[in-house]
């Protein structure tokens, strides 16, 4: 899970695997019936990916 916080525009040009965007209000409901489907290789790309400053550059 990536957490957003006040931010003023979030745009998703693309993802791969695609990717869940929902609204806060939202998360618990969708989330809650979600079976976990990432691998530890691809949490740890994610990981790897969300924490390089590059990612978030405008």
């Amino acid at each position: 899970m990536i957490s957003v916080v006040h931010a003023a525009k979030l745009t998703i040009k693309s993802a791969s695997p695609p990717v869940l965007v929902l609204a806060v209000e939202h998360l618990d409901r969708v989330l809650s019936g979600l079976s976990p489907t990432l691998s530890p290789d691809h949490v740890a790309h994610i990981y790897g990916v969300a924490r390089d400053a590059r990612t978030w550059a405008g």
